[in-house]
């Protein structure tokens, strides 16, 4: 039985290569490479992630030269007389420029009259489909096939083998009824909100984990039920005479600055997504500029990923956090990624126009009570 072989072009944006690939098990698989790609180290990327996902696969990377139109004509022509010639070709014609394209495609057809065979496929990631042309033209749906790990590798990223993620999860687990009725009333508490921010920052910051409190609310209203439950669970303690709070760690005054958010994110993770589509608090480098990015959470699915961004805290401006969070979405997600921003604190019109511009959505203030409806609408968009 003659082998298929899979040939594709390395490119900046290798998701449409990798998920035909996978989705097909592909066997054998050759990757052009370009000297700008060969820079930005495309290949490597792609094979690393080929290799992780199918491990039997033999892969091999060659050189071509996209200089001028007449170099890539000879690469063309040299490959398929003397690389190609008598195999059974899939040409993966997603990447790299339209020329050097055209180039292989017409180089590749002779092949059909010769003792091989030759296919050309097209992914489309906007549209989710694999077209096939040739004899027989067809077109198939694409499978979900990417996970997380594939989507950093893919775009040249490592994740640090740090246990943070666990640790928040496990965190998260515990305290999740503080931690909903937080983000669920956050519209309501959000003067209260605002006090226990100030003070637990403090206390985070290495001042005294006891602070003189004046803003406790009436044990009935959410922001009263709030201490209640913060205090059944070990998280801090009120004085007899009501006036003055003590944080039970600096830990906790974390959480209660800020860090309540991005567990309030996982835990509606966990009721939308497999356990395997998302992480929290991860740690990436990138393989080749070394540069390292801590993202609060990054969850994948139907082959595209959501970066998130969490903040607590209040700002006048919440711009350069969203300008940091669109060069995240691009670098670390690609061209059908979503940055989504989630703040305990309204977010200015103007801040949500400039969102808009970085393909960031925005979740503010009472907002965050709709992040379940979110995170759904987002997978369902995500399959169409």
């Amino acid at each position: 039985m003659t082998t298929t072989l899979h040939l594709c072009i390395a490119t900046g944006q290798n998701t449409a290569n990798f998920i035909p690939l996978k989705q097909l098990a592909a066997h054998t698989i050759w990757i052009l490479e370009t000297p700008d790609m060969q820079k930005q180290q495309s290949a490597k990327a792609l094979s690393t992630a080929l290799k992780s996902a199918l491990p039997e696969a033999q892969i091999r990377t060659l050189a071509f030269d996209d200089s001028t139109p007449q170099a890539m004509q000879a690469a063309a022509l040299q490959l398929a007389c003397d690389e190609l010639d008598g195999k059974d070709v899939v040409f993966h014609a997603t990447g790299g420029t339209k020329l050097m394209v055209l180039a292989i495609h017409q180089q590749l057809l002779n092949l059909a009259a010769g003792q091989g065979s030759y296919r050309l496929l097209y992914a489309d990631t906007a549209h989710q489909t694999l077209s096939w042309m040739g004899d027989e033209p067809r077109q198939e749906p694409m499978a979900d096939v990417l996970t997380l790990n594939e989507q950093l590798l893919l775009r040249g990223y490592r994740s640090s083998n740090d246990t943070r993620p666990a640790a928040i999860q496990q965190r998260a687990s515990e305290r999740a009824k503080v931690t909903r009725l937080m983000g669920e009333k956050s519209a309501q508490i959000k003067g209260f909100l605002g006090a226990l921010n100030f003070h637990a920052r403090q206390a985070a910051d290495g001042k005294s984990l006891v602070r003189e409190f004046d803003y406790l609310p009436n044990t009935h209203s959410p922001a009263g039920k709030l201490l209640e439950l913060a205090q059944l669970q070990g998280l801090l303690s009120i004085d007899e005479n009501y006036n003055q709070i003590t944080f039970a760690s600096a830990e906790v005054a974390e959480y209660f600055c800020g860090g309540w958010v991005e567990e309030y994110v996982f835990l509606k993770f966990t009721g939308t997504l497999a356990p395997a589509q998302y992480t929290l608090g991860a740690q990436i480098t990138h393989s080749v500029s070394k540069t390292s990015n801590e993202i609060d959470g990054i969850a994948v699915a139907h082959n595209r990923a959501l970066i998130i961004e969490c903040k607590a805290k209040k700002q006048d401006q919440a711009q350069d956090a969203i300008y940091k969070l669109g060069q995240l979405v691009k670098q670390v997600g690609g061209l059908m990624a979503r940055g989504l921003y989630v703040s305990a604190r309204q977010v200015s019109d103007t801040d949500r126009a400039r969102a808009r511009e970085y393909g960031v959505d925005v979740l503010a203030g009472e907002e965050l009570a709709t992040l379940s409806d979110y995170l759904r609408q987002w997978k369902d968009n995500a399959r169409a």
